[in-house]
């Protein structure tokens, strides 16, 4: 006899493959700005030229200063927080209440039970034309993609997965987009939290020591190319690192603007099920562009990330490595293609993926090389 928990989602399992988006097309508040560009990169400590030399995207190929590849599934394509006209979006007092989130209204055309918990578990993207400063995204379709009733630790619910397209300002297509989440009735909160082991406690002045490799200035020479013919199957994508603090966690939600309480407050963070206050999902694509960039170079190209799932969740207190491999090499209509595994390390293991990244590499002998 099926549980009854699982037959609430009988009505999503039914509805999977219909679009949910009403037609709605929802354009981003602003302008992709060079500013907002700037403040992206930086707790990323990205420093590729692409995204702040306009000669250099330029000499690249690009319109312009390029917007990170990263921020397409939300950042640069998101709405207002609140714009002249609404109601207030902190209608209580209480120091811990939450925003009112326009966002969260779009969701709730799905025909899945109201769930008082979710989080972001992977995203899948295939990008298109590239986002420059100068742009205005604009978001459609609600395609539900698939629906997997589970038990976890942390809940019962399911794993949700939608599908959406990005188009820029002239009609062209920016990415489509697979968001997946899960959403969960959270088991008693007390059986997650208490000690160290479960994820970020401990000693606080242990927790604040850098790891030496973390600490270290890029040192990437990006005036060097690497090139198709440069590549096997088998090579390594170098590691990069970073310390993850409650101060770079609101850096980073200052620039992508994810201001979920899972991210900055542990009470929220330990009741929702996680043992801490964690990266979010945009940052998390921000490691993988880092290091999937830093190995193809300016004149690289992406063409498709994930599935990326977060498997752990990546919390403060620890060090973060991303890494990969070449698992693929071919040539596709006059383009070298590589395949890379990616993954996020961190002490209590593999977080994020294995998943793959595919990218482009310029040929030897074609245009500028």
């Amino acid at each position: 006899m099926t549980e009854s928990w699982v037959a609430e989602w009988d009505g999503a399992l039914a509805a999977v493959g219909r679009d949910f988006s009403g037609g709605e097309r929802h354009v981003a508040a602003d302008e992709v700005e060079r500013g907002a560009v700037r403040r992206y990169c930086e707790p990323l400590e990205f420093d590729c030229p692409l995204h702040h030399d306009a000669s250099a995207a330029l000499a690249a190929g690009y319109r312009g200063i390029v917007a990170p590849v990263s921020g397409i599934s939300s950042r640069w394509s998101r709405g207002a927080l609140w714009e002249p006209g609404m109601p207030t979006r902190y209608p209580s007092a209480d120091r811990d209440a939450d925003m009112i989130r326009s966002a969260e209204a779009r969701m709730t055309r799905l025909p899945v039970p109201r769930m008082p918990r979710t989080f972001a578990t992977d995203v899948e993207i295939e990008y298109g034309e590239p986002v420059c400063v100068g742009d205005r995204l604009t978001t459609s379709g609600l395609r539900l993609v698939s629906v997997v009733p589970k038990e976890t630790r942390v809940g019962r619910g399911a794993f949700v997965t939608t599908e959406s397209s990005i188009h820029n300002q002239r009609g062209e297509l920016v990415a489509t987009v697979r968001h997946g989440g899960f959403q969960y009735r959270p088991r008693p909160f007390e059986t997650q939290a208490g000690s160290a082991s479960a994820g970020g406690g401990g000693d606080g002045a242990q927790r604040n020591q850098p790891a030496p490799e973390a600490a270290r200035a890029p040192s990437v020479d990006w005036s060097q190319q690497r090139f198709f013919e440069d590549v096997a199957v088998g090579d390594e994508v170098p590691p990069v690192s970073l310390n993850v603090t409650i101060t770079r966690l609101v850096v980073e939600a200052g620039a992508n603007l994810d201001f979920s309480q899972v991210h900055h407050h542990e009470g929220v963070a330990r009741v929702s099920g996680a043992p801490d206050v964690y990266a979010n999902n945009i940052f998390v694509q921000g490691w993988w562009e880092r290091a999937v960039r830093e190995f193809i170079g300016i004149r690289g190209h992406f063409k498709r990330t994930g599935p990326l799932r977060m498997r752990i969740f990546n919390t403060v207190g620890d060090t973060v490595t991303t890494k990969g491999v070449v698992t693929r090499a071919w040539r596709e209509a006059g383009e070298g293609l590589l395949e890379l595994e990616m993954r996020t390390e961190m002490s209590r293991g593999v977080s994020v993926g294995p998943g793959p990244v595919i990218v482009s590499l310029p040929l030897r002998g074609s245009a500028g090389a």
